[in-house]
């Protein structure tokens, strides 16, 4: 008999969502995690889990532990372009994002699924090898303990939650499909900094490099830039200048003159996209950054971890409670999974950091002042819908129309970019003191 249902490597966001899922589904779980700290947690994400999350993490009941803790409710972002604004509808019905740090976000969702019954949460377990049956399907695992040596543990499914790195996935041979991203990041938080566009958050897409500003926990702001890989050596040079000037210069930034920072520069010059099978072997299911590590410029990467952790214990957890083969159940996780296969797809191409091409240029600019297009990108923008929701002839022929159409007399045009991608300084520019 299998010590466990389930085997799942990694205590993450999809680790422990996965867990707490399985254990109320009355599955028995045991739940490995490499550090041996409760707090130990995840430095390099953004934490901005997109709307498109809001009923999986209602539906688990994470979203109301997740605010009592602090985190901050984004119910609209605002969309810097050369035309305006595009702001967010009030009556828009686009479910809302959320953001708590990963210090308190991870172990909240360990303390969570530790105390599901039927989890059994194990820190200090690094995982070495795993156990396969003649026909190669995985059966188990083999952890390393410090000084209590290997132990084998075995279940009908073996569940990699172990981030883009995945050791599972390795030990696997999993193939993996890597893509360049042509953008770097860094981002930093901030105490008393005033926000000035549009929404609870905005965005700024300027030509190649994209910017951010968003509420999170605490109180605190957090701006985040994401240069195109050819400003790199500004940034070597001189990393926290480079990154003031970037914010400084932001149509309708944030302004941080009376702002204190309250941390590091947090980011990384290279963070390429990568993409594996998230059912690659009888026995095995990949969840989170293990199966997709997508761009990071649109948020999307806590959302996919919730989600595929979610839909994978949908599609497998009465199968495992009944003792019924699994090969059927992972087919429907891997389709349901395609969801995020598709906005990968196009993740890939911004990632590329290209301008804009003319439809996305056409709307963007009709968003402006076209509820209909603008509720379609903010859709669309929190992976809420597949991305036909945007990507559809209906919406690209009303832009392409809008377009084109004559401006209102007196609509005021932003101004044009300066030869480094970013706009130029005028009436309404706030500069970092």
């Amino acid at each position: 008999m299998d010590d466990y249902d389930v085997i799942i490597v990694g205590a993450s966001i999809a680790g422990c969502t996965a867990a707490t899922a399985y254990g109320r589904a009355g599955l028995r779980v045991a739940l490995l995690e490499r550090h041996r700290s409760p707090q130990a947690h995840k430095t390099l994400c953004g934490h901005f889990v997109l709307g498109g999350t809001h009923d999986v993490l209602q539906r688990l009941d994470f979203w109301q532990p997740m605010v009592t803790h602090g985190a901050a409710v984004t119910t609209g972002l605002g969309m810097w372009t050369e035309q305006g604004w595009i702001a967010p509808q009030p009556d828009s019905a686009v479910p809302p994002a959320i953001s708590l740090r990963r210090s308190k976000l991870d172990p909240l969702l360990r303390e969570i699924a530790g105390a599901t019954p039927g989890v059994e949460l194990m820190q200090g377990h690094r995982v070495v090898d795993l156990l396969q049956d003649h026909a190669g399907g995985v059966r188990g695992v083999v952890t390393e303990n410090g000084e209590a040596g290997h132990t084998e543990f075995r279940a009908r499914l073996v569940v990699g939650a172990d981030g883009h790195h995945s050791t599972v996935a390795q030990l696997a041979q999993v193939p993996e499909d890597r893509a360049p991203n042509e953008r770097f990041l860094f981002w930093t938080y901030y105490e008393g900094a005033t926000m000035n566009g549009p929404g609870d958050g905005q965005v700024w897409p300027l030509g190649r490099d994209v910017a951010i500003c968003i509420r999170v926990d605490d109180g605190l702001t957090q701006v985040g830039v994401f240069p195109a890989k050819d400003r790199l050596p500004e940034f070597t040079a001189e990393r926290q200048a480079a990154f003031d000037r970037f914010v400084g210069h932001l149509p309708d930034g944030p302004s941080l003159a009376g702002a204190r920072r309250v941390s590091n520069l947090i980011g990384t010059t290279d963070y390429p996209c990568i993409r594996r099978d998230p059912a690659p072997r009888p026995g095995l299911a990949l969840i989170g950054d293990a199966a997709t590590a997508s761009d990071p410029v649109p948020a999307v990467g806590c959302g996919w971890a919730f989600r595929s952790a979610a839909w994978l214990a949908d599609a497998t957890a009465e199968s495992l409670a009944q003792g019924r083969d699994l090969h059927r159940a992972l087919r429907v996780y891997r389709r349901a999974h395609r969801f995020i296969d598709a906005y990968d797809t196009l993740g890939r191409r911004e990632a590329l950091a290209r301008p804009p091409g003319p439809l996305q240029r056409a709307v963007r600019a009709a968003a402006v002042s076209d509820p209909y297009i603008s509720r379609r990108l903010a859709v669309f923008a929190m992976r809420a819908a597949p991305p036909s929701v945007l990507l559809n002839p209906k919406v690209m022929i009303r832009a392409a129309v809008a377009s084109r159409a004559p401006k209102p007399r007196g609509m005021q045009r932003t101004r044009p970019a300066d030869h480094d991608g970013v706009p130029s300084r005028g009436p309404g520019r706030r500069r970092t003191e």
